[in-house]
């Protein structure tokens, strides 16, 4: 059985969404960073876990980030960083601003560890995905990429997720098809907002 993402409870949720708002208001504002007092944390909030911190304004995406596929640190901390780094490094966007902040919606998702699954011939590789269950990992002759499992509710159809998901890391649209596609993994989240939390 392949490890799950970590379940929070409701407090423990809310805990994490304030804390990322508060390391993001510290960095916005140039202040040092909020220290953690690891004694007061219920053990969850201490284990290590990999983030995916998404940013929205409106609706509208204003940076996301994933540092690394693998956990490396504390759930709370890697959600710090990440927040921080979904606001400052998304090349897509320019550097949050502090007069956007009380604006902007965060989003977490809690990756479980991600495994591989059969992905020749293409027709196994659609086969074997869970629309709205599976995040999806594409490593292709030309880089790699993931969407999370929310993308499905964009992009329902198995066939246009795979080729969005290539076009994603520069790849022509239909890599998954072809000798390029190397590896598939995929995984599952813990997927929470700060819209869904009052």
């Amino acid at each position: 059985m392949q490890a799950g993402p970590l379940q929070l409870t409701q407090e423990e949720t809310i805990t994490l969404l304030r804390w990322a708002r508060t390391a993001l208001r510290a960095h916005l504002e140039n202040a040092a960073p909020p220290s953690i007092d690891k004694t007061s944390l219920p053990r969850t909030l201490r284990e290590h876990a990999a983030c995916f911190v998404t940013l929205t304004d409106g609706g509208a995406l204003r940076g996301c980030i994933l540092d690394s596929f693998q956990p490396h640190e504390s759930v709370i901390r890697n959600v710090a960083r990440n927040v921080v780094l979904a606001a400052t490094v998304d090349s897509r966007f320019a550097p949050v601003r502090l007069d956007e902040l009380d604006r902007l919606t965060i989003e977490i998702s809690i990756l479980g560890r991600p495994y591989p699954i059969p992905h020749s011939p293409p027709e196994r590789l659609a086969a074997a995905l869970r629309p709205e269950v599976d995040g999806v990992i594409l490593t292709t002759t030309f880089g790699t990429s993931t969407f999370l499992p929310q993308v499905w509710e964009q992009l329902p159809s198995v066939d246009v997720f795979l080729s969005e998901l290539c076009r994603k890391h520069g790849a022509p649209s239909n890599c998954w098809r072809t000798k390029d596609l190397l590896r598939a993994d995929v995984y599952q989240v813990n997927h929470f907002s700060e819209a869904g939390a009052e």
